[in-house]
C-alpha cells in the first residue's frame, strides 16, 4: 500500500504531464487513475485523522491516569506522615528513644527546623533572599520583529502545523 507521500508524488507526476501530449484515450485513462489516486489520498487522510484522534485519546487517558496516580501517591505519603507522627508521639509519651524489631528499628531523633512567622518585609535584609527571573518577552520581540526592528539573536521563524478537523 503506498504511503501518503508516495500518493502525493504520483499525483504531482501525473499532473505534470502536458495535456497536449495525451491522446483522448490516454486522457481518459489518466483521469481514471487520478480519481483512483484521489480515493487513496482521501482514505489515507481519513485513516491518519482517525489515528491521531485515537492517539490524542490515549494521551488524555494517560494524563488522567497520571493525575489519579499522583493523587494516590499523595494520599499514601500523607498516610505515612500521619503514621510516623503517631508512632513518634507514642514513643515520646512513653519516654522511648528506640524500639527494635526483628527487621526494623524505630528511633526518635530531635530535629531542628526554622519556622518563619514574620512578614517578609519585617525580616532584616541579611535574612532575605531575592530571586529574579529574567526571560525573553517573546510577544514583544515578535511585534518588534514584525515592525522591522533588528534584534540581535532573534528572528521570526515560520513553522507549520497540521490541523485535523
Amino acid at each position: 500500500m503506498p504511503t501518503f507521500a508516495d500518493i502525493q508524488e504520483e499525483i504531482a507526476g501525473m499532473l505534470s504531464i502536458p495535456d497536449e501530449d495525451l491522446t483522448p484515450d490516454q486522457r481518459t485513462a489518466l483521469d481514471a487513475y487520478l480519481t483512483e489516486l484521489a480515493k487513496l489520498e482521501a482514505d489515507k487522510a481519513d485513516a491518519f485523522g482517525q489515528f491521531i484522534r485515537l492517539q490524542n485519546a490515549q494521551a488524555q487517558a494517560c494524563r488522567e491516569e497520571a493525575r489519579r496516580l499522583t493523587a494516590k501517591a499523595q494520599a499514601t505519603e500523607n498516610r505515612i506522615a500521619r503514621l510516623k507522627e503517631f508512632y513518634t508521639e507514642a514513643m515520646r509519651r512513653n519516654g522511648l528513644h528506640k524500639v527494635s524489631g526483628g527487621v526494623y528499628t524505630l528511633s526518635v531523633r530531635k530535629a531542628a527546623s526554622v519556622a518563619v512567622t514574620a512578614r517578609l518585609d519585617d525580616l532584616p535584609a541579611l535574612y532575605r533572599r531575592t530571586q529574579t527571573t529574567v526571560e525573553p518577552d517573546k510577544a514583544l520581540i515578535r511585534e518588534a520583529l514584525k515592525e522591522g526592528v533588528d534584534i540581535p539573536g532573534c528572528a521570526l521563524v515560520e513553522s507549520y502545523r497540521l490541523d485535523i478537523r
